[in-house]
């Protein structure tokens, strides 16, 4: 006969202990309350509770109980954050084959958190998850193959892994596999396939995969050329905050391709790329600003405005938007130092901007690093300090941002805070110019005349082995 514990309220029975324990812990709420407890102290009481609850358990062997202790722990939730208590309890449900406890703790090693940071142990664990059918352990999984970390590099393992995560509706993992397919890396380039999953991606909302769809439009691959649908893709990507597409939207709307040429709204994108340190676009607008009348300009830089104002915290209370970014958002971190950085609804204050575009950054926000690049750069606001420059530009760099490759690039040409080296420069401005910087494409070509033969074999190498590991 089965043991089931049954709970009668108001005349239902209940045979769940889940249920249970949530009417008991609410029946204590309410009496804390009667009896003169605040509001604070009697959500202490009931989470205090909870924690109770999932230790009990969790000591008479749930393994799912052990993985959100872990979570727990980790979080800092009512209790103080402990990494090796987390790591105990995540081992112990992971060792019973939990799958989410699992992933969690290929995390935990793969971050160096309440560990050494271990590779080999977070492929373990992630391996053990993704079998189970993890969607999320698999794109990592995907990742460690294409990267080697933990593993010997392997294309073939890394498309398996992205291809089981990608059929499973993976944002993420589409968009690498997409970006395997174009590259042949693994598998046999197909640019058919490229688009299938870019498209998926894309249609998920993954802002870089829909500026992708947009490029493989712009250039017929893997479906027939069609510059309207690269509009509407570059569009769905500007209006997300992509830099290139912003830029790649504005080429379109200068050239008049998929759409009618309009110097105004060419303008509109190149600023509003530009003015996130996009420094092909702040060029491109020179140019255009050359066929535009004043009259013209000041309209676009208007609009400009009023497209930014509809981005980011600027139509929200800035009070909500500061308290999102001491929270530890890193987009909203990113935006907020944009409007420091540019006197947007905030008095201008580079020290500000800086602070914002940092804490960004150090949670990998891209487009902050490359900020964070320009900055010290160009000594905006602060003398130039190249080694930081170098150092934020290729975190930026090996996510993938044109710019920031196209600057760490100029850097290595100059042999500004690393030695000055041709090859390494060469072999930015390609993948620069892979992703559409035509700038880079230019300078690639300049560069290339002053090289050996040796040398742009060696570059070509080096390119192959960058877009394998990003």
């Amino acid at each position: 006969m089965l043991d089931v514990d049954y709970i009668k309220v108001n005349g239902i029975r209940f045979r769940d202990r889940t249920t249970k324990m949530k009417l008991l812990l609410t029946m204590i709420f309410i009496v804390c309350l009667i009896n003169g407890c605040s509001l604070k102290q009697s959500q202490l009481l009931i989470h205090g509770g909870e924690f109770q609850k999932h230790m009990m358990l969790a000591e008479q062997g749930s393994a799912d109980a052990q993985n959100k202790l872990g979570w727990m722990y980790v979080r800092g939730k009512r209790i103080s954050q402990d990494y090796q208590e987390a790591v105990k309890w995540f081992t112990r449900s992971s060792e019973q084959g939990h799958v989410h406890a699992q992933y969690n703790l290929g995390q935990i090693y793969f971050q160096g958190k309440g560990v050494l940071l271990d590779y080999k142990a977070a492929i373990k664990w992630f391996q053990k998850s993704a079998e189970q059918g993890n969607v999320e352990a698999q794109n990592k999984l995907g990742w460690m193959y294409v990267r080697g970390q933990g593993v010997k590099a392997n294309n073939k393992e890394a498309v398996k892994w992205f291809q089981k995560s990608a059929e499973q509706g993976n944002v993420e993992a589409q968009n690498k596999l997409g970006w395997m397919y174009v590259r042949g890396q693994g598998v046999k380039a197909n640019n058919k396939e490229a688009v299938k999953w870019f498209q998926k991606s894309a249609e998920q909302g993954n802002v870089d995969a829909q500026n992708k769809l947009g490029w493989m439009y712009v250039r017929g691959q893997g479906v027939k050329a069609n510059n309207k649908e690269a509009v509407k893709w570059f569009q769905k990507s500007a209006e997300q905050g992509n830099v290139d597409a912003q830029n790649n939207l504005g080429v379109m709307y200068f050239k008049g391709r998929g759409i009618s040429q309009d110097y105004v709204k060419a303008y509109l994108f190149f600023n509003v790329a530009a003015k996130t340190g996009n420094q092909n676009a702040k060029r491109k607008k020179s140019i255009v600003s050359q066929r535009m009348t004043p009259a013209q300009i000041r309209i676009a830089q208007d609009l400009s405005t009023k497209w930014l104002q509809n981005q980011y915290c600027w139509d929200s209370d800035m009070g909500d938007c500061k308290k999102k970014a001491e929270q530890g958002n890193a987009d909203v971190q990113y935006n907020l130092g944009i409007m420091y950085d540019q006197g947007q609804r905030v008095p201008q204050d580079y020290k500000e901007a800086i602070k914002w575009y940092t804490k960004s950054a150090k949670q990998g926000h891209a487009e902050a690093q490359n900020a964070l690049g320009l900055v010290y750069a160009h000594g905006k606001s602060v003398p130039p300090d190249y080694s930081k420059a170098v150092t934020w530009y290729r975190k930026a760099a090996e996510q993938g941002v044109a710019n920031a490759q196209y600057e760490l690039g100029l850097l290595y040409a100059q042999g500004q805070a690393v030695r000055r080296d041709f090859v390494m420069a060469h072999m930015l401005w390609t993948v620069s110019a892979i992703s559409g910087h035509n700038d880079a494409e230019k300078n690639r070509a300049i560069i290339a005349k002053n090289m050996t033969e040796a040398q742009r074999e060696e570059s070509e190498k080096l390119v192959n082995e960058w877009v394998q590991k990003h």
